[in-house]
């Protein structure tokens, strides 16, 4: 690799992640799928699940299904999703990468191929287990058709460490060969394929790594009065601004709009829903437009630090707590928008993280929003995150919960692959402590809500969230390693549920169990034997591997061989 300073970011990206021991080709594809997705979705990412490359890969190497603004890998979720919202808003995101420093035509052409046979009704060449998968989740998605607002979204990606200079011959062939796509009328948008080339990489890792920072004007506002010390609120000021410099504030270098901003606001983009065909038709009326900034509740913005710079404010390290609806609508807009129609901003620079979750709380109770988005905000995830800090000492690669979105970016000390999500933590509780990996192929939401007696409910038992977010972590990271088969993905909720019981019976107490998930290597000999468990009971059972990853009796009978 010729540019030192694209090495040094996937290798970075790789020790973070526990890609080291991986081929430079199968880095290169994490690192491409990391960068191209995260700029589309704004919550963690579990970069295994976007990744679809090896053998039968039809020339996809990452792909993600976006529903209702959730990455999901299941039918179930789908339902979930498509049942709780009453509309199905779809991505299509595909990606492919090549570990080399040119654009090729036939490699272009090989992967859109690959992207028209995956949308035929019947696949024109072999697919692997993780394409089949893509291609059962978009037939669902389109049996559900009569719930779509409007037609799935399709973003192509091709990827390369070269330089991109737009050459005819390829960009020629690239539209000749997307016109048949385009004649399905399968999407809403016109099919189109983005390059990402060295540079476009390398700005890409280097935003997503840093915290936000920008300016913004904002002459138009006044100062909100001292808030006593203990409260934690540095500065705070309501005012407002161009919409067309808001605009400005929450999109990236590339036009878009800066998705990861409202990952502290606890509702998704809701789409087409009343509230926002309010607003559209406000800014669709420009003898009403002025009226925005009467008619609109505003936007709230949390800073860890405010600076003024002139007549601009320079934030640093925000997000937008309340107003995602409202952002959404305006930069689906812009086009529209006068320069004189304004929006109420509100500014508030604060580090109190308790400041931060009832700020969170009191401006979103507009419109409905799901348990589980604010159920981090609550004093029992506080407890976990410290007691989580506390274990800290007792492990070579300890583990954190992570309350706030990104809240450990940037710290050197701590790695992503180290960082304990809430929907990581619903999922392995409810797999290895509740006993019921049959049903973590659901949205984490529904677990929540069909556990809720039992989830949550006392401090007493931090304990047990603590080592099953452990375990998964400690099985995700052999799975990275390709210390484990494959196969075994498909059950590696089952493979962490029996591994834990494999070390109970044999250790008894939790303080005997942590050195042996502090040593990867002595800890990969119980999930292995694990595994073995696994696939024999599923062929003596006669169950499908799909039917034994679902099924309560079948996690009743590896329960029953320990």
């Amino acid at each position: 690799m010729k540019d030192e300073i694209l090495k040094g970011f996937i290798t970075a990206f790789s020790e973070s992640n526990g890609y080291t021991e991986l081929h430079e080709d199968e880095k290169f594809e994490k690192f491409a799928n990391f960068n191209v997705i995260s700029k589309l979705y704004p919550r963690d990412l579990n970069i295994e699940d976007l990744s679809t490359g090896g053998e039968d890969d039809i020339a996809i190497d990452g792909a993600a299904i976006i529903v209702n603004g959730t990455i999901v890998k299941t039918v179930e979720e789908i339902d979930y999703l498509r049942e709780r919202n009453g509309t199905l808003d779809v991505v299509f995101a595909l990606v492919q990468s090549k570990n080399s420093e040119r654009f090729k035509g036939e490699q272009i052409g090989n992967f859109i191929f690959g992207v028209k046979s995956l949308f035929d009704e019947e696949p024109s060449m072999p697919e692997n287990e993780d394409i089949q998968l893509i291609r059962k989740l978009k037939e669902h998605i389109y049996n559900c058709s009569i719930d779509f607002d409007e037609p799935p979204l399709l973003q192509l990606f091709f990827v390369t460490k070269g330089e991109w200079k737009e050459p005819e011959p390829i960009i020629g062939k690239v539209r000749r060969e997307l016109r048949d796509l385009d004649g399905r009328h399968l999407f809403r948008n016109s099919a189109e394929v983005e390059f990402y080339d060295a540079e476009r990489l390398k700005a890409t890792y280097r935003e997503l790594s840093r915290k936000s920072v920008k300016e913004v004007p904002f002459n138009n506002h006044v100062a909100l009065p001292d808030m006593p010390d203990k409260l934690n609120v540095r500065q705070s000021f309501i005012g407002s601004m161009p919409v067309n410099n808001y605009i400005d504030l929450i999109t990236n270098k590339d036009g878009n709009l800066s998705k990861w901003l409202f990952y502290d606001n606890v509702r998704d983009y809701q789409g087409k829903n009343k509230v926002n065909k309010e607003i559209n038709e406000t800014l669709k009326d420009m003898s009403f437009q002025s009226l925005l900034p009467l008619l609109n509740n505003g936007i709230t913005i949390i800073a860890k630090k405010v600076d003024k710079v002139g007549s601009k404010l320079k934030l640093t390290d925000f997000q937008i707590v309340n107003g995602c609806q409202s952002s959404h609508i305006l930069y689906k807009n812009k086009e529209d928008i006068s320069q004189e129609t304004h929006i109420v901003v509100k500014i508030i620079e604060t580090n109190d993280q308790e400041v931060i979750n009832k700020i969170i709380r009191a401006t979103n109770r507009q419109t409905e929003v799901k348990d589980e988005a604010f159920e981090s905000l609550k004093p029992f995830h506080k407890d976990l995150e410290e007691f989580f800090k506390a274990k800290e000492g007792e492990l070579k690669r300890p583990i954190y919960y992570e309350r706030r979105s990104k809240e450990y970016l940037g710290n050197p000390k701590i790695k992503p692959f180290q960082v304990v999500t809430l929907a990581g933590l619903v999922k392995s509780h409810v797999a290895i402590i509740l006993e019921q990996p049959q049903s973590t192929h659901r949205y984490f939401g529904e677990l929540m809500e069909s556990n809720n007696k039992v989830l949550f409910a006392s401090t007493k038992n931090l304990y047990q969230y603590y080592m099953s977010a452990l375990v998964m972590n400690r099985l995700e990271l052999l799975f990275k390693r390709r210390s484990l088969k494959k196969e075994y993905k498909q059950f590696k909720y089952h493979v962490a549920f029996l591994t834990y019981l494999i070390l109970k019976k044999e250790f008894k107490k939790h303080d005997l169990i942590m050195p042996i998930l502090d040593d990867i290597d002595k800890f990969r000999t119980f999930c292995i034997e694990a595994c073995k468990i696994i696939a024999k009971t599923r062929k003596d059972s006669g169950y499908s591997n799909n039917d034994a990853s679902r099924s309560r009796e079948f996690t009743s009978m590896l329960k029953n061989k320990i």
